[in-house]
């Protein structure tokens, strides 16, 4: 019974590991902020998403900017200022960020993708208990070794580095990985993301 009860408890565990990879749809892996900077906060952001893809782009710059106002800071999307798709000139970007006002400029672009594994546990060798007693003592003994199919789960996660600059200063002041599940639904997966990094950026006293 007692490696029955381990191997429950250990299907259990899985279970409720993928239930928080379910839940937690973004995690902030690693962060830096630049520890010279003494300046405040940024008051008005321009939001920029590195994409050929111009859906993918205004999507995610929308419901970005829209997590940043409702959290009390102002933010305008990039798209609204250089409707054109792909890489521009960093002359254009400067003009955007001074025909918006802004003090910061946030930057996320997607480094690469990733693939977690999770699975249940190889049942153990049977029991050698044979067929002899009570139905009772069988019925225990069969939980010892029994087949059943293993369980096989994949996540698949994209990973993103999200800056942070002043307008006015050379260098960035904070930067962040992230792994997001791979989202079916942009906007809904950039809400969770934008949770996670506004939280982070007001930890640092950054928005």
């Amino acid at each position: 019974m007692k490696l029955s009860r381990r191997i429950l408890q250990q299907a259990a565990l899985l279970l409720v590991a993928a239930g928080l990879y379910a839940c937690a749809s973004t995690t902030l892996d690693n962060s830096w902020r630049d520890p010279k900077y003494s300046g405040g906060p940024v008051t008005k952001v321009l939001v920029t998403g590195i994409s050929n893809q111009a859906s993918v782009r205004r999507a995610f710059e929308e419901t970005f900017a829209q997590a940043l106002t409702q959290a009390g800071v102002k933010a305008v999307t990039s798209h609204s200022l250089i409707p054109q798709d792909g890489q521009i000139e960093e002359d254009i970007l400067k003009n955007a960020v001074e025909q918006a006002g802004a003090d910061g400029v946030l930057i996320t672009r997607m480094v690469g993708r990733q693939t977690d594994i999770a699975m249940t546990p190889t049942p153990v060798a049977p029991s050698a208990y044979g067929m002899r007693g009570h139905y009772t003592q069988f019925y225990a003994t069969s939980w010892n070794g029994y087949y059943e199919p293993t369980v096989v789960q994949q996540f698949n996660y994209v990973l993103t580095e999200t800056t942070l600059f002043r307008s006015d200063a050379p260098e960035p002041v904070w930067s962040g990985t992230a792994r997001t599940l791979d989202p079916t639904d942009v906007r809904k997966a950039t809400a969770d993301f934008a949770k996670v990094v506004i939280a982070a950026l007001k930890k640092e006293g950054l928005i």
